[in-house]
């Protein structure tokens, strides 16, 4: 068994129903689920990108950066020099789904949609738009793609001294897709986190523990708190909102998540 502390120093969220982590708290307080919102969510184009860039940025790519803008707004972090590690459990469906298109008419697939077809997208414009030359790190693990790359930017924060961004993001599938992976509606979040023990300059919203065991012959508990949709039930990234939650919930409440042969159960809470 291992045990990480960390600090949690500036958090963003971006669903439907939830434009910000004030709303999430508030909903994660009254424990009634989310209103459903009659639009779908707006995915803003990434200011920090160039225009031709900008012009190209799928809908992952606009998912996760306007989650690292949010995160990074008004805080003392330097998006340029962070370490990050991105987690999603597909990323690519709806630039796979142009492509399998192209190919079953008329089979002339741009060259310039292919670099957006590869799960590590989002991590590459991050870099360009930030200008960020620091180690990037993307998993994708199915559903459990939030619970590694937690564990990841942990263990990272953890051996470098230096905070990390993690970005846990999940774009809408197209049809047929969504067929296959009930993902139908955005959810992203974004975190810069840093081990207890390193000093670091800057605001901390929660103090948290995640212990890592094997996971033996028990069962994970249902992680799903009940203010968060059933429809979201199959999004790596709505076990993030369900984590985030902790800062609104009874001190010592734990969110235990399955990662493979692993059990990683979280306890998070906001500083006195």
């Amino acid at each position: 068994m291992s045990r990480l502390r960390f600090s949690l120093h500036t958090a963003a969220v971006l669903a439907p129903g939830l434009g910000s982590l004030e709303a999430l708290l508030d909903a994660a307080r009254r424990g009634t689920p989310l209103p459903r919102p009659d639009s779908p969510l707006a995915l803003p184009a990434p200011s920090a990108l160039p225009p031709n860039e900008r012009r190209r940025a799928s809908r992952a790519v606009r998912l996760a950066l306007a989650c690292v803008e949010q995160a990074v707004a008004d805080t003392p972090f330097d998006a340029s020099t962070l370490r990050s590690v991105f987690a999603t459990d597909e990323g690519t469906g709806e630039i796979c789904q142009q492509m399998l298109d192209t190919l079953a008419t008329t089979r002339q697939v741009s060259p310039l949609v292919f670099p957006n077809s590869v799960h590590n997208a989002p991590s590459g414009y991050f870099s360009i738009a930030y200008r960020n030359r620091q180690p990037a790190t993307v998993v994708s693990l199915g559903e459990d793609s939030f619970a590694s790359g937690l564990l990841c930017a942990l263990t990272q924060a953890q051996a470098g001294g230096e905070p990390v961004l993690l970005v846990a993001y999940d774009p809408a599938l197209t049809a047929p897709l969504d067929e296959l992976l009930p993902l139908r509606e955005p959810l992203g979040t974004a975190w810069v986190l840093s081990a207890t023990d390193t000093p670091v300059q800057g605001p901390v919203l929660g103090r948290g523990e995640l212990i890592v065991a094997p996971a033996g012959e028990s069962p994970a508990p249902p992680w799903r708190p009940s203010w968060l949709p059933e429809a979201w039930a199959h999004h790596s990234s709505a076990r993030a909102l369900a984590a985030l939650g902790l800062l609104a919930a009874p001190t010592g409440t734990a969110l235990t998540l399955p990662l493979g042969g692993l059990h990683l159960t979280l306890t998070l809470g906001p500083t006195a």
